[in-house]
């Protein structure tokens, strides 16, 4: 199940940032919000943020909908809905693991097999390698079992 990370809970999501379940999860809903929007967020309606499922259109229809339906409940107006990303976009929903991808593996000593990784530890691969930060790669592997990171 995808949730929050444990470094962002240790963190303390709601006052830092916005987790990174729930920004997979507003792109496939076609959402964006502001770290404000999520700060005014009651904790109850963050925990729906991050358990909402959003496998399918209609799941990421409702997800944008309730998410729509908590901002204006807090008072931070109404969002635009825009495209929801897609496989032909976004390299996290490819089956087929991109080069780039490859490369940042093989650069940065992470090893796994892209097929056994879920979708949200794909987003979580893709988002370390846009980062390309030391640290995050290590956080992010230390979350994935199906990864790991063979020191040089």
């Amino acid at each position: 199940m995808d949730q929050v990370l444990t470094f962002e809970r240790v963190v303390g999501p709601q006052e830092h940032f916005i987790p990174l379940v729930v920004r997979m999860k507003l792109d496939l809903a076609g959402a964006r919000i502001h770290l404000a929007d999520w700060q005014v967020l009651a904790d109850d309606d963050r925990q729906l943020l991050v358990e909402l499922q959003v496998g399918d259109s209609a799941q990421g229809r409702h997800y944008f909908n309730a998410l729509r339906e908590l901002l204006i409940s807090a008072n931070r107006g109404v969002i635009e809905q825009f495209e929801p990303v897609n496989a032909a976009v976004t390299d996290w929903l490819k089956e087929v693991e991109p080069e780039s991808i490859a490369m940042f593996k093989a650069r940065t000593g992470i090893h796994g097999d892209w097929l056994a990784l879920t979708r949200f530890q794909r987003y979580l691969l893709c988002h370390a390698a846009r980062k390309n930060d030391v640290t995050l790669n290590r956080r992010i592997v230390a979350e994935i079992p199906a990864l790991e990171l063979l020191e040089p």
